[in-house]
C-alpha cells in the first residue's frame, strides 16, 4: 500500500499538470487570429488564376534584432485550399541549417469549411535531415496538417533564432501561390554603428522598400506567384526577395565599389598567401627545376589534393575533421594538413607564388545558389572563391583546388561561367570563369543486346564519361563502399527497366579514384520483357536502352528560362541482334536537328540480322531564354519521340 500522503501529492501534481496543459493550449488558441469573413469566401477567381490551388491569405513577420540573445522571427502563415491539389499544401517543411538558426514554437491547425479547427499535435510536428553536402547541412521540421479538405483554411507560426545574430536577412518577398497580404514588422539593431540598408532581387524597389514607422515595415498585397518549373535557374536568381543588412559602405556607383573593394582586400589575401619557409620547402621538394608553369601547377595541384584535407567535406573523418576551422594563414594549413576551401586555395596560391607564379585570389556566386548582381554593392553575395593565375599577357587561368575530384583545367559546374573577381593591388578586375564545352562532358554508352524470340533480351553494356560527367558522377560514388557503388549503379539501370536482372558483383568501376582522365562502368544484365513479341513479330522500343538525360517538357507555356547545369554531349551505339528465324523488316526514320545551341541525329542501320542504332545529343548552351522555349521543347519533344520509336522484327519461319 502506498502512504495516503503519496497519493494526495501525486493527485495534486496531476491537476498542476493538467492546468499547465490547458492554459498551454488556451494560451495556444489564443495566438490564432480570427478568422476573416473575406478569407471564407475567397476563391480561385480572386486571384486571377481560376485554376490556382491555394492562396495565402496573408504572410506576417516580425523581426527582432535589438536583443543581446540574437535574432528572432516569428512568422504567421495562412492559406485558404481551392482544389483537391491544392492539399498538397497541407504538408509543411520549414528548413534551417543547424548551428545558425534554430526553429521553435511552431504551432498548426486546419480549419475545416463548417468552422471547426483541428489543431497539429506537438508529437506530430517532427525534426527531419533534408541533406547533408560538402557544403552543409540542412534540416526541417515537418509536419502534416489533419483535415484538409477543399474550402479549408491552414495557417502555422513558428519562431527563428539566429544566435549570433545577422548582417544580412533574407526575406520572402514571393511564393509559389498568390499572395492576398504580405506584412513584415523589421526592428533593427539600435546600437548598431552601421547604416541599415535594404535592396529588392528581382523585383521593384519602391513596392517592397521598408516605410520607418517606429519599425521598418513592409506591406504590399496581391503579389503574382512565382512559377517554379523544371530546368529553371536558382530559385534565388528569379523569385522577388529581399536583403535587409547593416552595411558601412558608402559608395553607391558599383564599377568603383567593386575596384575599391578589390583594392582593399588584396592587401590582406596577400598578407595570407605569403609563402613562408616551410611553404618554399615543400614546393622545393615537389617540382623539378626544369619544369615550366604548367607543370609546376599540376604538381602542385597534386599535392594540395592529395596531401590537405577539406574539413568541409562529407567524407571527412570526424567532427574534428569537419570542423570549419579557418586557419589565419597558409602556413597553419600547411602544418595542419587541413583547412576550410578557403583554406586549401589560399595554400596553393601561397605555394604558387613560392614557385614563381603570378596567383591571386578570386570571389565569385556559385550559380548553384544565385546569380551575382553587380548593382548591388556589397560583397556579401560571393559566396566561393577561386585560385587565379595571371599570365604575363593577362590571361587568367582559375583552378578551384579544394574541389575533389577535380582535375587542373576544369572548374565544378556552378563555378562555370560565373563572374569572379580577380584581387589586385591596382587593377583589380572582373574575369568570367570559362565552361567545359560540350564535347568534353561526354557520357559513352555501348550496349550488344540479344533478343529471344519471347522477348527477352541479354544486354552487355560499357559505358564511358568525361568532363563535367565523370566529376558529377565520381563525386556521387566515391564517399561510397564498393557495395554501395555497385548498388547505386544498378539501381539506375532498374530505373529505367524494372524487370532488369543484375549481378552487381559483375558491375565493374574503373577510373574513380583518379582526378583526371574518363571513369568507365561496365556490366552485364538480363531483362525480362524487354521486347513484345506478337504472332509475327517482335517489336523492341531502345528509349530504356538509351536512357537519356535529355528533358522532357510537358507544359505549353514557360515563365522562367530554361537552365541547364552545364554543356554536354550523349553517344550512343546500340547493336541490336534479331533471335533466330527473325530478321529486321521496319526501322524508325533517321533524324537530324540543329537549332544552334542543340543538336540531335539518329540513325538506323542493318547488318544481316542486326540492327544498329547511332545515336547523338549535343546542347552546347546553359541559358535558353523563355522566349524562344517553343523552339526548344518542340526540340525535345522530337528527341523523345526519335527514341521512343519502335524496331520491327518480322519471323521468317
Amino acid at each position: 500500500m502506498r502512504p495516503r500522503g503519496l497519493d494526495r501529492r501525486c493527485c495534486i501534481l496531476l491537476l498542476l499538470f493538467l492546468g499547465a496543459l490547458f492554459t498551454s493550449d488556451s494560451s495556444s488558441s489564443a495566438a490564432w487570429k480570427p478568422i476573416r469573413p473575406e478569407d471564407i469566401k475567397m476563391t480561385a477567381q480572386d486571384t486571377g488564376d481560376s485554376q490556382a490551388e491555394a492562396a495565402i491569405l496573408f504572410r506576417e513577420g516580425g523581426l527582432n534584432d535589438d536583443s543581446p540573445d540574437g535574432t528572432s522571427l516569428k512568422v504567421y502563415v495562412r492559406l485558404k485550399i481551392f482544389t483537391e491539389s491544392g492539399r498538397r499544401y497541407g504538408d509543411v517543411q520549414l528548413p534551417y541549417r543547424p548551428g545558425d538558426v534554430s526553429i521553435s514554437d511552431v504551432h498548426a491547425r486546419t480549419v475545416r469549411p463548417d468552422g471547426v479547427a483541428i489543431e497539429v499535435e506537438g508529437r506530430n510536428i517532427f525534426d527531419k535531415l533534408v541533406s547533408k553536402t560538402a557544403r552543409g547541412v540542412w534540416r526541417a521540421k515537418v509536419f502534416s496538417l489533419p483535415g484538409v479538405e477543399v474550402g479549408s483554411i491552414i495557417e502555422y507560426r513558428y519562431r527563428q533564432t539566429y544566435p549570433a545574430g545577422f548582417r544580412f536577412f533574407a526575406f520572402d518577398l514571393q511564393s509559389d501561390l498568390f499572395i492576398k497580404e504580405l506584412r513584415y514588422s523589421i526592428q533593427p539593431q539600435s546600437l548598431s554603428k552601421l547604416d541599415v540598408k535594404w535592396v529588392t532581387i528581382n523585383g521593384e524597389d519602391n513596392r517592397f522598400a521598408p516605410a520607418w514607422n517606429g519599425t521598418y515595415q513592409i506591406k504590399a498585397d496581391n503579389i503574382l506567384p512565382f512559377r517554379r518549373e523544371p530546368l529553371m535557374p536558382p530559385e534565388s536568381a528569379v523569385k522577388t526577395w529581399g536583403w535587409l543588412y547593416y552595411s558601412k559602405e558608402t559608395e553607391k556607383d558599383a564599377n568603383r565599389y567593386w575596384i575599391e573593394y578589390g583594392r582593399r582586400v588584396y592587401s590582406g589575401a596577400r598578407a595570407e598567401t605569403k609563402p613562408t619557409p616551410l611553404i618554399r620547402r615543400v614546393v622545393h621538394s615537389i617540382t623539378l627545376s626544369t619544369d615550366d608553369g604548367k607543370e609546376k601547377i599540376q604538381r602542385i595541384y597534386d599535392y594540395v589534393q592529395r596531401e590537405i584535407q577539406n574539413s568541409n567535406s562529407s567524407a571527412a573523418d570526424s567532427p574534428e575533421d569537419k570542423k570549419a576551422e579557418n586557419n589565419n594563414s597558409a602556413d597553419v594549413t600547411i602544418r595542419r594538413r587541413r583547412g576550410t576551401a578557403r583554406d586549401i586555395n589560399r595554400l596553393f596560391i601561397a605555394m604558387l607564388r613560392a614557385a614563381g607564379l603570378n596567383a591571386h585570389v578570386a570571389e565569385l556566386t556559385t550559380r548553384d545558389e544565385n546569380f551575382f548582381h553587380p548593382y548591388f554593392t556589397d560583397s556579401f553575395q560571393f559566396n566561393s572563391e577561386l585560385t587565379a593565375v595571371v599570365a604575363s599577357d593577362g590571361s587568367v587561368q582559375f583552378l578551384d583546388p579544394a574541389a575533389e575530384h577535380c582535375p587542373v583545367g576544369l572548374l565544378p559546374w556552378e563555378k562555370e561561367s560565373a563572374p569572379a573577381l580577380v584581387y589586385g593591388k591596382h587593377n583589380p578586375r572582373f574575369v568570367t570563369t570559362p565552361i567545359t564545352r560540350a564535347a568534353e562532358s561526354v557520357e559513352s554508352r555501348l550496349l550488344k543486346v540479344t533478343a529471344t524470340e519471347s522477348g527477352d533480351l541479354t544486354v552487355r553494356e560499357e559505358d564511358s564519361f568525361t568532363g563535367q560527367r565523370a566529376l558529377e558522377l565520381r563525386n556521387s560514388l566515391c564517399d561510397r563502399s564498393d557495395e554501395s557503388q555497385r548498388k547505386t549503379v544498378v539501381s539506375r539501370l532498374q530505373d529505367a527497366f524494372p524487370t532488369a536482372v543484375v549481378d552487381a558483383a559483375n558491375v565493374k568501376i574503373g577510373g574513380l579514384k583518379q582526378t583526371s582522365g574518363s571513369l568507365s562502368l561496365s556490366c552485364s544484365y538480363n531483362v525480362a520483357d524487354g521486347a513484345q513479341p506478337t504472332e509475327k513479330r517482335l517489336l523492341l522500343r531502345p528509349a530504356p536502352l538509351i536512357r537519356s538525360s535529355a528533358p522532357v517538357f510537358t507544359s505549353d507555356r514557360r515563365s522562367n528560362d530554361i537552365y541547364f547545369r552545364y554543356p554536354a554531349g550523349e553517344r550512343h551505339r546500340i547493336i541490336i541482334e534479331a533471335p533466330d528465324g527473325y530478321e529486321p523488316e521496319q526501322l524508325p526514320e533517321a533524324v537530324d536537328m540543329d537549332i544552334g545551341a542543340a543538336r540531335f541525329k539518329s540513325k538506323f542501320t542493318v547488318e544481316g540480322n542486326v540492327v544498329i542504332l547511332d545515336r547523338s545529343l549535343v546542347l552546347n548552351a546553359i541559358t535558353f531564354p523563355v522566349e524562344s522555349y517553343k523552339t526548344v521543347k518542340a526540340f525535345f519533344d522530337r528527341v523523345s519521340q526519335a527514341d521512343s520509336a519502335l524496331i520491327f522484327f518480322k519471323r521468317t519461319r
